[in-house]
């Protein structure tokens, strides 16, 4: 398996700097494609080991690979080829209309394929001290992407971004200094006291209170790149300023990336402290993002700025599921992470048709797109209606799931307590469970009427005068079709292999 995961690590980088010298984009394309090519086949193989064999390290112990981490790798190569694929003709025709210099486009690919390695390099590090170091490098590639057009409102936003994410990610290297800094009373190897293999089975004899604070530091640094509220600022401005392929990534990959991180340190804490202070703080965190999300998605009137709010909503979502946690909690947070991945990576390469032909991003001045656009109305309808979590989408089924565990099995460490005078009142535990669940269904209803309102008002109607009809087959529609398949299928049926990598990877986050 070294050679493979050596592959792995080496295809994006290659590709990197190969896309420094080289000037035409049909070349460009090719090497991109063919990067991606290579790190897919490296996860399928990576897959079979870890479904056979388990979890493994290799590199020195540099690496390690487990089903969680091999899920999230499954993750950036599904989202990672569609982008690939979407780029063919949405960067060609950039070029074309002069809005990127072909001097430009290199540099373009060259950074992609650097944000594509540290969150590579992010997922199978050992080291959580590494990992720091990789979703750092992600902010500086993302920077640039973000501000790739350089118009004022694009820098703005690249800045915005940059400030935001860095503060963040200041926050997680405390953090990490801590959970350094309690591994050296218990290690007697210092150079291995970031390292997730040899944490895991002393984490019952690290500091509990030093955990406490690590765990803190780094839910709240990385929660910004995640975009959980209130760190979420940034999200918005970065999903409508930056180029569609990047977006789709930032919200497909990025985020997922970041989550996996915060996952991986609360594997930690959960041997240290009660299971109930890292879940308590994961769903406070995601409520406040859900309904936070749910009520600025009835007040939209750009359609960037709306999936930008869907996304700080679905990732809300996931971690009330990781909150809860339990097995059905856990595998409905990691199977919406998956869903998410695919409906809103779909959802931007429609608002990146979209705004090509229509050449705005206001929904008032948007409508017939079925008439202009009919692939592209078909894929904003459906990425509409999964992200709204109507089935039969897999999104329905996962937030299901979700909502199940938070019925049954409510919010650890939240009780209903008020006091007032001498007498104090606690309501049951079953109430408090119905009240959460309660929140749960409004914010999702809110969440649905704000966001196919919108949706359905763009696709119906006359299109404006001046708006050419009809729509060009290219390689950029093969992605779409292929995640509306992956929507609807995974309901009906997960692949055994995918499905397999679920359960493993919800187990070894459930605490027994």
């Amino acid at each position: 398996m070294t050679i493979t995961v050596v592959v792995l690590l080496v295809a994006p980088l290659l590709a990197g700097w190969l896309s420094l010298v080289v000037r035409r984009s049909a070349l460009l394309h090719a090497i991109n494609l063919a990067s991606m090519g290579t790190i897919v086949t490296a996860e399928i193989a990576i897959t079979r080991t870890v479904l056979r064999d388990g979890s493994f390290t290799t590199l020195d112990q540099l690496v390690y690979l487990d089903a969680l981490s091999t899920f999230i790798l499954f993750i950036i190569g599904v989202v990672g080829s569609a982008c690939s694929f979407y780029m063919r003709s949405y960067m060609d025709e950039q070029v074309a209309r002069g809005a990127i210099a072909p001097s430009r486009l290199n540099l373009f690919f060259f950074l992609f394929h650097m944000f594509l390695l540290a969150m590579v390099v992010a997922t199978v590090a050992n080291s959580v001290g590494v990992q720091w170091v990789a979703i750092e490098a992600t902010t500086l590639a993302t920077t640039f992407l973000i501000a790739f057009w350089r118009r004022r409102e694009s820098l703005e936003a690249g800045w915005k971004y940059l400030i935001l994410c860095s503060v963040g990610i200041s926050l997680a290297l405390f953090g990490v200094v801590l959970l350094y800094y309690s591994s050296l009373h218990v290690l007697s190897d210092a150079s291995q006291g970031l390292n997730v293999t040899q944490l895991l089975p002393v984490a019952d004899r690290l500091n509990p209170h030093v955990l406490k604070l690590a765990f803190i530091f780094i839910l709240v640094g990385y929660g910004t790149k995640v975009g959980l509220v209130p760190m979420h600022t940034w999200l918005p401005d970065a999903y409508m300023e930056a180029p569609a392929p990047v977006v789709a990534m930032l919200a497909g990959v990025l985020e997922v990336v970041a989550a996996y991180a915060i996952l991986r340190v609360r594997m930690i804490v959960d041997h240290a402290v009660p299971f109930a202070f890292a879940g308590g703080l994961l769903a406070l965190l995601g409520f406040a993002s859900f309904v936070t999300a749910a009520f600025f998605l009835l007040i939209q009137h750009n359609y960037k700025r709306l999936f930008a709010y869907s996304s700080i909503e679905h990732m809300g979502i996931a971690m009330i599921g990781f909150g809860v946690g339990g097995p059905l909690g856990t595998f409905g947070g990691l199977f919406h992470l998956l869903n998410h991945a695919l409906a809103k990576s779909m959802a931007f390469f429609a608002a990146g048709n979209i705004h090509r032909r229509f050449h705005t991003v206001e929904i008032g001045d948007v409508q017939g797109v079925a008439m202009a656009q009919p692939w592209t109305a078909t894929a904003l309808m459906i990425s509409g209606l999964a992200l709204s979590a109507l089935p039969p989408f897999a999104a329905f089924a996962s937030e299901v799931q979700i909502l199940t565990a938070l019925a049954s099995q409510g919010v650890p460490g939240i009780e209903f307590t008020g006091t007032e005078g001498m007498v104090t009142v606690t309501l049951s535990d079953q109430f408090g469970r119905v009240a959460l669940a309660s929140v749960f269904l409004v914010s999702a209803v809110l969440s649905f009427g704000g966001l196919l309102y919108r949706m359905t008002g763009m696709v119906w109607g006359t299109p404006p005068e001046g708006i050419v009809r009809g729509e060009v087959w290219t390689l950029g529609h093969l992605p779409i079709i292929l995640l509306a398949g992956a929507l609807v299928g995974f309901s009906l049926f997960l692949p055994q292999p995918i499905q397999q990598l679920l359960e493993r990877a919800a187990a070894i986050l459930v605490i027994q």
